[in-house]
């Protein structure tokens, strides 16, 4: 490592060396490029524990790209990186994997489904915390169906507005997302049943209701559409509650707003 002075006060890289400023100092730190490259990495036998691991990393981050994608109605209530979190989860189950081989042990979310249970999508709010009424769910993979009961809710009482904003509204997702493993013809990262990570069917708004008084009792069912019937063993159904709180937007409409709510899986199945 080296320090400039004088007159070389550049920042950035140049061919192999970086040259950036450390956090509470106006020194300029000159480094050097250091490291194998990628073909090193690709072909030398040394490297093979890093290509297994890259592989299998790579297994996860597509694994937790397909859950956030299937609950994706209720990305706007996500106030942390929740890919992260994921990434992390998908990283715990694959280890799980006793029977494939270092570098090819799979994603079965199916059969640790409660790893995902309880998931939330702020670190700031609980849902628990932000509407106080309890609710009644029930998730059924026969019928691939899910109710929501909610009962009458006194908003002085049992809900937390703590971005005091005048709206809030009931936000619910039924999903499917499937195991994620390699496959043996071209040794990529693949789910046998694509389909059930879906985006758009499964969800359920409600109308923008006053964040004063008295709002009435709430019974929704959502319906996932069965591409086949029984669901396939390897696809797990999520069942996604949040609330969110808007205020008055374009031609006097209620609009959410960015990171004024909360939400968390509230059932596997």
């Amino acid at each position: 490592m080296a320090i400039t002075e004088g007159i070389f006060q550049l920042t950035g890289k140049l061919a192999n060396v970086t040259m950036y400023k450390l956090p509470g100092s106006d020194q300029i730190v000159v480094r050097t490029k250091r490291g194998s490259n990628k073909n090193q990495i690709k072909t030398k036998p040394e490297f093979k524990k890093v290509r297994e691991n890259n592989s299998e990393w790579a297994g996860c981050t597509k694994m937790a790209s397909d859950i956030r994608w299937s609950f994706k109605a209720m990305n706007r209530l996500e106030d942390y990186p929740v890919t992260g979190a994921l990434n992390a989860i998908c990283k715990d189950i694959q280890k799980m994997d006793t029977e494939n081989e270092q570098g090819r042990r799979s994603i079965n979310l199916s059969q640790h489904k409660e790893e995902l249970l309880g998931f939330s999508f702020s670190r700031k709010q609980v849902l628990e915390s932000v509407l106080r009424v309890p609710m009644e769910t029930t998730l059924d993979r026969t019928t691939g169906q899910a109710h929501i009961d909610l009962p009458a809710v006194n908003t002085d009482m049992y809900l937390y507005n703590f971005r005091n904003l005048p709206y809030y509204r009931l936000v619910a997702n039924l999903s499917g997302v499937c195991d994620m493993m390699i496959t043996s013809k071209d040794d990529k990262w693949e789910t046998p049943y694509p389909g059930y990570c879906d985006k758009v069917k499964g969800v359920f708004e409600s109308e923008w209701m006053p964040a004063v008084g008295v709002n009435p009792p709430m019974h929704v069912t959502l319906h996932y559409p069965l591409d086949e019937n029984p669901i396939p063993n390897e696809v797990t159904l999520l069942l996604c509650i949040g609330i969110e709180f808007g205020k008055v937007g374009p031609a006097n409409i209620p609009a959410a707003v960015k990171y004024a709510g909360t939400g968390k899986v509230v059932r596997v199945g």
